[in-house]
């Protein structure tokens, strides 16, 4: 007699066998994009893009019960809004460290003490081998958005990778939306060419608008 297959969590963020699979599910790399592009030059030169991502995976499953489960996207965002507070955290330590003020928040490796990450999250979250996948075609992303004009490459990183919704992109940058859908397009072109170019093959796994 056939068995059926455990049908998955309703609200998979909560579960600890469902975490390391909803993780992977996420793009990563696309969200060191958007990290290093909020840390900026000067912070990374002092927290990395690494770092803020663990501490949001700590975050969000330390507080997963606030969130309320609708679908992935809405975690992304979820995820996206924790990871914007944590750099904004480093960035005021860095500037406290800077006039001799005390910390304000604990890297990682303090709110870890001296635990493992893989201790303090569900298993299959996170692995070196991962990390350093998601931190290499997160370069290949950056190089292609980099071969876009200003204009483009604006507007495809807050609605491609930041899934910012395309009337606040054109609220944002002070587009009539119509503007805004047509520049999309052209970039969006644009950058999977670029990408594929660099990864020197057919990529499948862009990042969706």
């Amino acid at each position: 007699m056939a068995t059926l297959e455990p049908r998955p969590a309703a609200e998979p963020h909560r579960d600890p066998t469902e975490w390391g699979r909803l993780v992977e599910s996420l793009d990563v790399a696309s969200i060191f994009v958007v990290l290093a592009s909020w840390l900026g030059a000067r912070l990374r030169s002092e927290v990395s893009v690494e770092d803020i991502w663990q501490e949001t995976l700590w975050c969000s499953w330390r507080d997963r019960d606030q969130h309320e489960w609708r679908n992935l996207s809405s975690w992304r965002t979820w995820l996206l809004s924790i990871a914007k507070n944590r750099v904004r955290d480093a960035a005021r330590t860095a500037g406290r460290e800077k006039r001799g003020g005390d910390h304000v928040t604990a890297p990682f490796s303090l709110l870890a003490e001296r635990e493992s990450v893989s201790s303090l999250l569900p298993p299959g979250s996170t692995t070196p081998s991962r990390v350093a996948g998601f931190r290499e075609r997160a370069r290949a992303m950056e190089l292609a958005l980099e071969g876009l004009d200003p204009d483009l490459r604006e507007i495809v990183h807050r609605r491609l990778f930041e899934e910012v919704p395309m009337r606040e992109v054109a609220e944002q940058l002070g587009l009539p939306l119509s503007t805004a859908k047509e520049r999309l397009l052209r970039g969006v072109t644009r950058y999977r060419f670029r990408l594929r170019q660099i990864l020197g093959s057919d990529d499948s796994h862009e990042v969706a608008p």
